[in-house]
């Protein structure tokens, strides 16, 4: 044990552990490596590398350069596949990382044009990722060029004018999932998957995530690689983080660290233990990662007032898609607080005589039946808004059974959402599922 280590549990005074020599914590130790080396030769095991990017965070920044600078990463992988692009897109991204001129108008509906409307991706560090892959691909071989794949869904934002219009965040992951499954694994290539680390915790409590869809589709072939905040982590896993050398990462499994439970590690959205969460874990820095919020946007801009018009719509989509007309368990009988959603379905309707609309609903599977449940609660909610006087042909509804949960339904308010009626406008595509 290192005298730092030392210094730091005898000031904080209590037993952690890890903080004795003995042979078990020693078998147990984490076998550190430079983080880019860790991330290549997990690919020379791994067709699929799944790395969380911290959004608006310089490290995680870094760490993506360093991969795309780094010989043996160029050597292996030629496939990145990043959350920050819009599909629709596609094309454009291919151009530019192709050493073709793009105008700064066209490149940046890259990363503005995405489902996302917090303006997050306006930050400078996006576009800079982009740059270094052009950068890179300036001095590779034909075949050896890096891709990126736009994993974001290719909305089309001018065809979203009212809440009851599906924007496609719903399917963020479905449709990132597909990109892989068909664009990378269908070739028999190899990539690196860029994305939020909630997209890839495996104990993450929303069912349809990305490592959700990968290991079934795809079972095996995706390492998954968390980077830890130390401002994050309790303080008694910090003190044992003293001796982990930053920009290095360890696989976590039959480790100390493997054993924790993930909240001891600031992973909020997940359960259990973090071996089960994830693979390895990387530490980028030996004090508190800090984090750059959306860049101010002027307000009296056109792509500020169009940011503005999608945070409206996206609050007002709420009452249509948000999990606020909720049922009793077991029941098709609606929650007292399904009233107002309803409500602001029904001023919807109202206000556009054309908006005719799907309604969709869904059961927990630990309920009974959920099939003729969910479209019992369907019915329920089409005759709530035909007694208030919209015209029942204007209305389609399906049951969903249990096919797409919110939650895997740990406990009762976990599964209280996952009993609820969504309402969209009727489309060639709209169902139960996503269309890719």
């Amino acid at each position: 044990m290192s005298r730092r280590s030392r210094a730091a549990c005898a000031a904080a005074g209590i037993f952690i552990a890890g903080c004795s020599t003995d042979r078990a914590g020693a078998r147990a130790a984490l076998e550190l490596v430079p983080a880019t080396k860790y991330i290549v030769r997990a690919f020379q095991t791994y067709p699929l590398v799944a790395l969380s990017e911290l959004h608006g965070n310089a490290d995680s920044q870094a760490l993506f350069v360093s991969l795309i600078r780094d010989p043996e990463f160029q050597a292996l992988v030629t496939d990145i596949v990043v959350e920050f692009g819009s599909a629709r897109y596609q094309d454009v991204v291919d151009r530019y990382l192709a050493g073709d001129i793009v105008s700064p108008d066209v490149l940046s509906r890259i990363w503005r044009e995405t489902t996302q409307i917090s303006g997050i991706f306006d930050l400078p560090m996006y576009e800079q990722m982009l740059a270094a892959v052009r950068d890179a691909n300036l001095s590779l071989a034909p075949g050896r060029k890096f891709r990126v794949w736009l994993g974001d869904p290719p909305i089309d934002w001018t065809t979203v004018t009212s809440p009851a219009d599906e924007d496609m965040n719903d399917w963020r992951d479905a449709f990132f999932a597909r990109t892989v499954q068909d664009r990378i694994r269908g070739q028999g290539r190899r990539a690196l998957v860029f994305i939020g680390g909630a997209h890839i915790g495996r104990r993450v409590i929303f069912p349809n995530s990305l490592i959700h869809l990968l290991d079934a589709r795809l079972p095996g072939e995706t390492h998954v690689v968390s980077v830890l905040d130390i401002g994050a982590v309790t303080p008694t896993v910090a003190a044992r983080l003293l001796d982990w050398t930053p920009g290095t990462a360890a696989s976590v499994r039959g480790t100390w660290l493997g054993q924790l439970d993930v909240k001891e590690v600031g992973f909020r959205f997940s359960r259990g233990i973090v071996e089960q969460d994830i693979d390895a874990a990387a530490l980028l820095g030996e004090t508190p990662l800090t984090y750059a919020g959306p860049p101010a946007i002027d307000p009296t801009s056109r792509h500020g007032a169009e940011l503005e018009r999608r945070r409206h719509l996206a609050t007002a989509t709420g009452a249509f898609r948000g999990a606020e007309i909720r049922f009793a368990a077991d029941r098709a009988t609606l929650l007292p607080a399904a009233q107002e959603p309803l409500e602001a379905v029904l001023s919807e309707l109202n206000r556009d005589g054309g908006l005719r609309l799907l309604v969709e609903a869904f059961a927990d599977r630990r309920e009974p039946a959920p099939e003729e449940l969910s479209a019992s609660r369907a019915n329920v909610v089409r005759d709530w808004l035909v007694e208030r006087g919209v015209d029942r042909g204007r209305l389609k509804v399906l049951g969903c059974g249990a096919l797409r949960p919110l939650t895997f339904g740990e406990n009762e308010s976990e599964r209280e959402r996952n009993r609820r009626a969504e309402l969209i406008r009727q489309t060639a595509t709209a169902g139960c599922e996503p269309p890719w």
